[in-house]
């Protein structure tokens, strides 16, 4: 064999390593979770615990502590102590149709995770419980505009990312929300962004109701979320909206149809019963009403109030 032959064999072989290795490369990086765990905590303007206060040392469970065990798709559900009524009939509207969901909910002071975590009566489907912040309470979380509604509102979009990042496909149902169907049934399989319209005809997609698959496109998608979240009287809805109208990413979405993922201003616009509308609606969502009591008044209204009287 010529000196020329065994150059060009040692080279051929040397090209069939490397494009071996880039294919395996390529097929980890394609079925393994997101990993980027190690810059999330510091990057978070929130209060994750000392050790003093983890699971094993202390009382309280976080989301970081929980979520590698976490199966996909999850279900995150947020609450102030001033919403907790709300989850409450979230949760038993779930109930009533039997889903089976791998729930979380994230707490956002103690008063409510101890109230969940004690167990809510009547309801029996499982949920994980976690906790952010070490405050009793935050009843002023309620009130729409106010800085610690704005604040929380702005959070919810880091522990979308924390799931996202460990391999979690997620989905988030905001307390305000009912469910009178498997909103699981109406998603694509190729999508991996699934948002409600506020309207029909209209592009003000709600920051209420949003799934997201666990991929390094959506990643990225939250993270310029993330950077457009201002300071002042705007929430997270305005900048989701604005960094939609602006991406060019290879990210598949679905928009979901308003007269079945109902928003407040589509449900109040109609008088006739949530039974006999067609489309039957999969949710309600009591969203376009100022305050706690005013959302708890339009859904007992409804006859969409599902807490049964003791």
């Amino acid at each position: 064999m010529t000196k020329d032959n065994q150059k060009g064999r040692r080279v051929m072989f040397a090209l069939f390593l490397l494009s071996g290795i880039s294919l395996m490369v390529l097929h980890l990086l394609d079925h393994s979770p997101i990993q980027i765990s190690s810059q999330v905590s510091p990057k978070l303007d929130f209060r994750y615990y000392p050790s003093s206060h983890r699971i094993g040392n202390g009382s309280f469970l976080t989301l970081p502590d929980v979520v590698s065990s976490l199966e996909s798709p999850v279900v995150m559900l947020t609450v102030n102590y001033g919403f907790l009524e709300l989850l409450h009939n979230l949760l038993f509207s779930i109930q009533r149709l039997r889903l089976h969901m791998n729930l979380v909910i994230i707490c956002e002071e103690k008063s409510s995770y101890k109230e969940l975590s004690i167990g809510v009566h009547g309801i029996v489907i499982p949920y994980l419980v976690v906790l952010t912040h070490l405050n009793e309470s935050d009843r002023n979380a309620t009130i729409y505009g106010s800085v610690n509604y704005l604040d929380i509102v702005r959070r919810r979009v880091t522990y979308l990312k924390l799931f996202i990042e460990n391999g979690l496909d997620v989905l988030y149902i905001d307390a305000d929300i009912v469910l009178l169907g498997d909103p699981f049934r109406h998603f694509k399989e190729e999508a991996d962004l699934i948002v409600a319209n506020e309207y029909k005809g209209g592009t003000n997609y709600c920051t209420g109701f949003l799934f997201l698959r666990a991929k390094w496109e959506v990643h990225a998608f939250l993270d310029d979320w993330v950077k457009a979240l201002p300071g002042g009287t705007k929430g997270n809805q305005w900048p989701f909206n604005r960094v939609m109208r602006n991406d060019e990413r290879n990210i598949t979405k679905q928009f979901l149809p308003a007269d079945v993922f109902v928003s407040g201003r589509t449900f109040r616009k109609s008088t006739t019963p949530w039974r006999k509308r067609k489309p039957q609606p999969v949710l309600v969502h009591a969203n376009w009403l100022l305050g706690r009591q005013n959302k708890t008044d339009m859904l007992k209204r409804a006859g969409l109030w599902f807490i049964p009287k003791r």
